[in-house]
């Protein structure tokens, strides 16, 4: 029996009957750790999506690192190196975009995520949900708890795409929330059969029918750089590095 639709500014919460089932609080190590996190670098040399102008470093980089309880990823306006890694495809900016992928994944259930977005013309701070296995003709579809373009820098993007509805066909199921402070914000979801309901600071923003996320999903972050969207009014180099603190995650499922 599916649940009453809430309304927009309503209170989000953990639904009852649902238990915590993954916790992450970087209250340890330097960097992230390798029993649950993954640096995906596979298109470092051809070149990542969305004309983006990126180069996602390997684990032994500090662009992603661990320090006083956070997780931060620094995107910075310089190639990496040197020496210039073997998988460099001559970007001009180094970054690192992390995932679950192959540690944990999930299918429905309810998401927070504690974060800070760096609000810097040409960066582009994400947090969202992917099948393992994807072609980016979005089978599986994708989940996009925030994100941020630094030119817009008090727009929040919450929504899905599936291979039906999406940026590229223009009919992207996708709401933005007004957020005019650099603070720490809980970023939350709530995934079932019937609907995504998005919410900030435990408040519904948007609402979001569930046709088409039909697989399991991995956890990305990352600090993309330029690129069709986030590019479309320049990079400022100056204001590097761009960074993206998470303080916490949790997910809780039936």
């Amino acid at each position: 029996m599916s649940t009453p639709v809430p309304d927009v500014g309503a209170e989000l919460a953990v639904p009852a009957g649902y238990r915590e089932v993954y916790a992450e609080t970087f209250d340890s190590g330097t960097a992230p750790s390798a029993t649950r996190w993954s640096h995906d670098t596979d298109l470092n040399k051809r070149g990542w999506y969305n004309g983006e102008r990126q180069y996602y470093a390997h684990a032994d980089s500090d662009a992603a690192r661990v320090a006083d309880g956070k997780l931060r990823i620094s995107a910075v306006a310089h190639p990496p190196g040197p020496p210039r890694p073997s998988d460099w495809g001559g970007q001009g900016y180094t970054s690192a975009r992390i995932t679950t992928a192959g540690h944990a994944r999930w299918h429905y259930g309810f998401f927070s995520v504690r974060a800070r977005l760096p609000r810097v013309r040409g960066a582009w701070p994400a947090i969202w949900l992917l099948p393992e296995r994807h072609d980016f003709r979005w089978d599986g579809g994708e989940i996009d708890i925030a994100e941020l373009a630094g030119h817009r820098p008090d727009e929040v993007r919450q929504g899905i795409q599936t291979r039906a509805a999406n940026f590229r066909r223009g009919n992207q199921p996708v709401a933005v929330t007004r957020q005019a402070d650099d603070a720490f914000h809980d970023y939350q979801v709530l995934w079932t059969p019937d609907r995504v309901v998005f919410g900030i600071d435990g408040r519904v923003t948007f609402i979001a029918p569930a046709v088409g996320l039909d697989r399991p999903m991995a956890l990305i972050l990352n600090v993309a750089v330029g690129g069709d969207w986030a590019g479309a009014e320049g990079i400022a180099d100056a204001s590097f590095p761009a960074t993206m603190e998470v303080d916490s995650i949790r997910v809780w499922q039936p």
